[in-house]
């Protein structure tokens, strides 16, 4: 089976990088370089430029605590409309005449 590489990030492998790790992080620090790091063919990691990597972390946190928010709304509202269908009910119950 073939796999082609169509992205922008080159492919380094984890021996490469070992052998030449101060031309990687130069190309990272200085050129905004991208690297999908290899172990045995298959890709375990990403290196990116710092400020990559800080706005990516920032946007995961952001997102997290978005869904956080979303899921206490959604809680909310469950609860709320669970408390009106109980409400609806005693009142139902209260309105039977008595046989």
């Amino acid at each position: 089976m073939y796999r082609y590489n169509l992205s922008l990030i080159e492919d380094i492998s984890t021996d490469w990088l070992r052998s030449h790790l101060r031309q990687v992080l130069d190309d990272v620090n200085f050129n905004e370089a991208r690297f999908a790091i290899l172990r045995r063919g298959r890709p375990v990691a990403g290196l990116v430029p710092i400020t990559e990597a800080r706005a990516l972390f920032e946007a995961t946190r952001a997102d997290r605590a978005y869904r956080d928010i979303y899921r206490d709304l959604e809680i909310r509202d469950e609860t709320r409309l669970r408390e009106a269908v109980k409400d609806v009910a005693l009142r139902e119950s209260d309105a039977k005449p008595a046989p």
